[in-house]
């Protein structure tokens, strides 16, 4: 085999080895970082709790609000809506 082959196959070898390490450091952390949150929520549950007791009543205030809208624009929007796909 001649030389410049030989090396290439080397040269080929590390580079496999340091990007699947790479890889393989990266998902390690990732999976430690996901692990860390995990964890973390965990300890403090009350917290995540309150994030989502504020995403419902957000959700049905904008329900709320949506009930206010008249029904002429509701209108002028489905006819738009509906034009639209007839075109494209």
């Amino acid at each position: 085999m001649p030389a410049d082959v030989a090396h290439a196959l080397v040269e080929a070898a590390n580079l496999l080895l340091v990007g699947m390490g790479v890889v393989f450091l990266f998902l390690a952390m990732l999976i430690g970082a996901v692990n860390l949150i995990a964890w973390l929520n965990r300890l403090f549950p009350e917290e995540s709790t309150n994030n989502a007791a504020n995403s419902q009543s957000f959700s049905q205030a904008s329900s709320t609000n949506s009930q206010n809208v008249s029904p002429k624009v509701v209108a002028a929007i489905t006819t738009a809506i509906r034009q639209y796909r007839r075109t494209h």
